[in-house]
C-alpha cells in the first residue's frame, strides 16, 4: 500500500466509545471546558492546563472498567498508554498527549491502565466534497461520513499525506485523519479495533 494512502477514523461517531465519566476541569469550570472541547474538535492547540489531570466515574453505583484504546472520557478523547506510545513515534506537530488519571466515582480507587488525553493541534484542508458524493452535509461548511461509510467514500487532495501524521480537516465533522505508516504501526500493535478506520481516496495531481 502506498505511503500516500490516508485513513479516516470514525471513532468520534461511535456512541459506544462515550464513557460516563466526569473530568476535574469540567467540575471546576464548565464554560471553559466546553470551549476547550469545541476547540479541540476543530484541531486547535491549547495549553496543558486546559486538559484534565483526573477523570472520575460519573455514577456512584457504576463501576468503571478498563477503558478501550481510544474513547471519550469526560468529554475528552483519550487513548491508552500503548496507543500513545505508537503515536509518539510519528510526526504529530502541535498535537499533544496529556497524561490523565482515571478513578472510580469515589475519586480514590484507580481504574486499571494508563491514559492520555489528545489535544488535536493540527489541521489540513484536504477534503474534496465534490468528489465525495456519499459524504453527508453537516451544515453549510462541513460534511460528515455516512454511518455505513466504506473505503473510498471520502476524497482528499493529492498532497493529503504530506506533513503531520494525524490531523483534523476543518470541512469534515466528527472525524480525524491518519497517514498510512501510522495506521500500519497501530495495526501491528493490535490497537485499531475501535478506530473505525476507512481508507480515503487520494486524488491524482
Amino acid at each position: 500500500m502506498s505511503k500516500d494512502t490516508v485513513w479516516v477514523s470514525q471513532a468520534m461517531m461511535d456512541s459506544t466509545l462515550i464513557k460516563p465519566l466526569d473530568a476535574d476541569v469540567f467540575l471546576k469550570d464548565q464554560k471553559t471546558t466546553i470551549e476547550t472541547l469545541e476547540r479541540n474538535d476543530r484541531g486547535e492547540w491549547m495549553p496543558p492546563d486546559r486538559f484534565p489531570k483526573k477523570i472520575y466515574g460519573k455514577y456512584r453505583d457504576g463501576k468503571v472498567k478498563k477503558l478501550p484504546d481510544i474513547c471519550m472520557a469526560g468529554g475528552f478523547w483519550t487513548v491508552s498508554a500503548n496507543c500513545a506510545e505508537v503515536l509518539r513515534q510519528f510526526e504529530l506537530g502541535r498535537t499533544t498527549l496529556h497524561e490523565v488519571k482515571i478513578f472510580q466515582h469515589d475519586q480514590t480507587t484507580p481504574v486499571e491502565g494508563e491514559y492520555f488525553c489528545i489535544n488535536f493541534g493540527e489541521t489540513k484542508d484536504a477534503f474534496v466534497p465534490e468528489e465525495s458524493p456519499r459524504a453527508r452535509v453537516f451544515d453549510a461548511f462541513q460534511w460528515k461520513l455516512a454511518g455505513d461509510a466504506k473505503d473510498g467514500d471520502l476524497a482528499l487532495k493529492s498532497n493529503a499525506a504530506e506533513g503531520v501524521d494525524l490531523w483534523i480537516d476543518p470541512k469534515v465533522r466528527h472525524a480525524f485523519f491518519l497517514t498510512n505508516p501510522l495506521v500500519q504501526a497501530l495495526k501491528d500493535a493490535k490497537l485499531t479495533r475501535r478506530f473505525g478506520l476507512r481508507k480515503c481516496r487520494v486524488l491524482d495531481t
